[in-house]
């Protein structure tokens, strides 16, 4: 069903500000003659977002990305002109390259390499007939997009600019809410099965996705015009808790459900402290009253003894309840300072600032490798048929086939997208033609042509803000803008535009042609290969061959199910529908507090030894989709909590017992409790 997009006061303004900065850098690029004053008209269009801060941070790596693709064409096309094979090769091989190392940092960062890629095709392809003038070419591609970014950056933050750091703010509080109600929940309710609503459960899941998309929005705090700009590093720690808060918001689930199992009833103390706790979250959480919480909870942990499963699922719950009152309190506190950043931190927090870094995010090498690839075989087949044919304008298909190729690379399955954009560039392609060849013959002034364009540009500009409109509305205006070829003195020529038209629709096919043959992959392809690349991941882990903090597993693996959760949702498979997506994280959060452990050499040899065969199992999974023995398995966990219960091996410490109590429930939820009846009589 068709949906009108939502117009509201900030994007009509975005509308009008993006229209003048449009407007402006065309007047001023004719002013000063550049030779396609229409590419700053299309820059400020491309690098213009609601909030001001990413305007900022996107003409930045605009503008070093253009740069680095003039480089590339200054170089190449004067060095292997007269061999056009060759030179189709070589830049072919430079967008593939650009754009496989730009697939694999999901960061706003990598918007550098990827216009790095297409602008040498951008550059590069329509200079070829003219080898000597590459350079000048270069430069004046160059100085057209700088103006279009200084002209975009200056109006966007000059005319009633959106800091990015309200929006942020805003961002974090809800996160911050949502996962106070998720802690409610727990507490209050007692989830005495891990087994949830599948609405509950995709909100919860959804967190995973939220939480990365904070981070790639703080990517453009330095840049903001608010006084958040400062806190960067602050913005930095607090995703820090959020990465802990959902594991630890999950296992407690699973953790109160294993008390229950042992204890339906569960004994007065624990239902008084969940009480306590409960009502600290609905007080808001505060820092200052956790603390004497955080002691109690402390001390319950050191006078419970885990001689037998009861004991050691009440010790799992402490601890994990204290890790959710630590990570909930201190995410409050960090708030609550972004909300006046000029007050101190607390200490602790302080302390924490100073030395807060970025997390890592989920990199993909094969779907990168395969979407260089494909951008690397369009462009080199549409530039055989270019040069087998001598057909003049088969330039437009090589350019059409690298932008394609590029913008579309991230996506499981792109051909769509780019059929999208074929059917734009149609719209497109009517459009301009009617500016062309009916509004443009009756234009004689500039404030004529700039009044011409204001109903287009107003028009499917007001649409850009809105997330379901973004695409096409930036599609049209884009393509309609480059075929008009606004210049001081152009003449429209009937032939030649629909000759560059078809040329464009022929790059369209090759990348569809493509990208379908060698990279498309459906929801239910993408979602197998994600969870494998999560077996991979849990195996190197357990098998402690994977290098970084528990934080950094945390951000990877959190990152990699925001992803995931989607492609789960819409797969058809009885057996994917299933999958338990948080259940890996928990039990990668286990295996990481477990490889941290400093114990004694005895008691580190039995833990290495199960947590090998952890890594086997998870190997297992990643090569063959199944598990090995599980039973065995079973049996180690079983025998190393006995031993820890009697003291033999010198003992796993509190939190040694609680990852691993937390570790054999996610691995065999439905085992029976660990028969721990050795030690003290326990039973």
């Amino acid at each position: 069903m068709f949906s009108m997009p939502k117009i509201s006061a900030s994007s009509l303004q975005f509308a009008f500000n993006t229209f003048l900065a449009a407007i402006l850098a065309l007047y001023l690029a004719m002013s000063i003659d550049l030779p396609r004053p229409y590419w700053a008209m299309m820059t400020v269009y491309i690098v213009s977002h609601p909030l001001a801060a990413a305007v900022r941070s996107k003409a930045i790596y605009r503008f070093l990305g253009t740069l680095l693709g003039a480089v590339g064409a200054v170089l190449l096309i004067p060095a292997l002109v007269q061999a056009p094979v060759l030179l189709s090769l070589a830049m072919s091989l430079w967008v593939g390259i650009c754009l496989t190392i730009s697939v694999m940092d999901r960061s706003p960062r990598a918007y550098v390499l990827m216009l790095a890629g297409y602008t040498i095709a951008l550059i590069g392809f329509p200079a070829v007939t003219e080898p000597t003038g590459i350079f000048d070419v270069a430069v004046n591609r160059v100085q057209e997009i700088l103006l279009g970014i200084v002209c975009a950056t200056l109006v966007h933050s000059l005319l009633f600019p959106r800091p990015v750091g309200e929006t942020l703010r805003a961002r974090i509080g809800g996160w911050l809410g949502e996962a106070d109600a998720w802690a409610l929940d727990l507490l209050r309710q007692g989830a005495g099965s891990p087994v949830e609503d599948s609405a509950v459960e995709r909100d919860r899941v959804r967190l995973a996705g939220a939480a990365s998309d904070i981070q790639l929005m703080a990517v453009h705090l330095p840049f903001d015009t608010s006084n958040l700009r400062e806190t960067t590093a602050v913005v930095s720690l607090l995703r820090d808790r959020l990465l802990i808060l959902i594991p630890v918001l999950s296992s407690l689930s699973d953790r109160i459900a294993a008390m229950r199992r042992v204890d339906p009833e569960l004994d007065p103390e624990i239902r008084s402290l969940l009480g306590e706790l409960a009502d600290w979250v609905e007080s808001g959480a505060g820092l200052a009253a956790a603390r004497p919480l955080l002691a109690r909870l402390e001390s319950m942990a050191e006078a419970t003894d885990a001689h037998d499963w009861h004991r050691a699922t009440r010790l799992a719950l402490i601890v994990r309840l204290g890790d959710l009152v630590k990570a909930l309190g201190e995410g409050h506190a960090l708030l609550a300072h972004l909300h006046a950043p000029d007050g101190p931190l607390p200490r602790p927090l302080g302390e924490q600032v100073a030395v807060a870094v970025d997390r890592p995010l989920h990199r993909d090498p094969e779907l990168a490798l395969l979407s260089g690839a494909a951008a690397f075989i369009s462009i080199m087949l549409v530039c055989l048929v270019w040069i087998g044919s001598g057909w003049e304008d088969g330039k437009w298909s090589a350019m059409t086939a690298a932008i394609t190729c590029s913008l579309f690379a991230a996506m499981d399955d792109p051909v769509p997208a780019i059929r999208a954009f074929g059917v734009y560039l149609l719209v497109s392609l009517l459009l301009a033609g009617l500016y062309l060849f009916v509004v443009m013959p009756a234009i004689g002034s500039f404030p004529m042509l700039a009044l011409a364009l204001a109903p287009m540009l107003l028009g499917i500009g007001v649409m850009i803000p809105d997330p379901r409109f973004a695409f096409p509305a930036l599609s049209t205006i884009l393509n309609v803008v480059n075929m008009l070829v606004i210049q001081d003195h152009s003449t429209a020529d009937f032939g030649r535009f629909l000759n560059i038209g078809l040329s464009q629709f022929f790059g369209v096919f090759a990348a569809v042609f493509v990208t379908r043959s060698l990279r498309s992959m459906s929801a239910e392809v993408s979602a197998r290969r994600l969870l494998r690349q999560t077996w991979r991941h849990l195996a190197r882990l357990a098998s402690g061959r994977e290098e970084g903090t528990a934080m950094d597993f945390a951000s990877r693996m959190l990152d990699r199910l925001g992803l995931l959760a989607p492609k789960l949702a819409s797969a058809g498979n009885t057996d994917l529908k299933g999958v338990d997506i948080l259940r890996e994280l928990r039990v990668g959060m286990d295996v990481a507090a477990l490889r941290g452990l400093r114990l004694p050499e005895s008691a580190a040899r039995d833990l290495d030894h199960l947590l090998d065969a952890v890594g086997e199992r998870y190997r297992r999974l990643w090569l063959d989709g199944r598990a090995a023995d599980e039973g065995s398995l079973l049996d180690r966990f079983d025998r190393l909590l006995e031993r820890s219960a009697h003291g033999t091996s010198g003992g796993l410490g509190t939190r040694g017992v609680s990852a691993l109590v937390g570790l054999r429930r996610n691995l065999f939820p439905d085992a029976c409790n660990a028969p721990l009846v050795h030690a003290g009589g326990a039973s």
